[in-house]
């Protein structure tokens, strides 16, 4: 069940950062500069412009990174519960034995 439930989170927050990049308007600055131009406002902002390819992706390399978020989720939820395990069962063996004398006498 609390797989399920780092699985439901996840894939929540995932879908919402794709939808907030969706709607994210696009720099003026990158939209017209280009690598040779000299004097661009990313040039002079001391950055640089990466080209992006217009390609759009097939259903393989869609599919692809679908199972590698899977794959990432799955390990990452894995890692979190063996580290939260470890935590408590270190916790628990270092309080184990306090408070397990019993009421003081006198």
């Amino acid at each position: 069940m609390g797989y399920l439930i780092v699985f439901v989170v996840a894939a929540t927050v995932g879908v919402a950062v794709y939808v907030a990049t969706l709607r994210a308007p696009v720099p003026t600055v990158a939209a017209t500069a280009r690598a040779g131009d000299r004097g661009s406002a990313a040039s002079l902002a001391g950055g640089s412009y990466v080209a992006v390819a217009g390609v759009r992706s097939d259903w393989q390399t869609r599919l692809t990174g679908l199972l590698g978020l899977l794959v990432a989720v799955v390990v990452g939820a894995a890692a979190l519960a063996t580290a939260l395990y470890l935590s408590v069962s270190f916790l628990v063996r270092l309080f184990g034995g306090v408070g397990d004398d019993g009421p003081p006498t006198a």
